[in-house]
């Protein structure tokens, strides 16, 4: 996914000030609670492309913030997006091991 307008991006930025560039895939709701995934603009690999899902919540001051969902929550994830409705193109290794620096505040 190629995007060449800046409004398209979503940036991240980590506790130590490194933005990190996505593109929004889909937002998906599931038990209650909303998810994004997000495609880096650098890939780790040229050969799939790479998704990192976040779960939307909200700090205590009542902004929206990323956080990492956790193992159960990925594999219900994945689930959902292997059903008709979702194409069912997803693989298990598509949802690789998350940063932990990225998953803190947006911009």
């Amino acid at each position: 996914m190629t995007h060449n307008n800046q409004e398209d991006w979503i940036i991240l930025v980590d506790e130590d000030g490194q933005e990190y560039r996505y593109s929004l895939d889909r937002v998906l709701e599931l038990e209650d609670n909303k998810y994004v995934i997000l495609i880096p603009e650098i890939q780790e690999s040229v050969d799939e492309e790479e998704a990192h899902v976040f779960r939307i919540d909200t700090d205590e001051e009542g902004e929206e913030i990323l956080v990492e969902p956790d193992a159960e929550e990925l594999d219900k994830i994945l689930e959902l997006l292997e059903t008709d409705d979702f194409g069912g193109d997803f693989e298990d290794d598509e949802f690789g091991e998350f940063d932990e620096d990225e998953d803190d505040d947006e911009e």
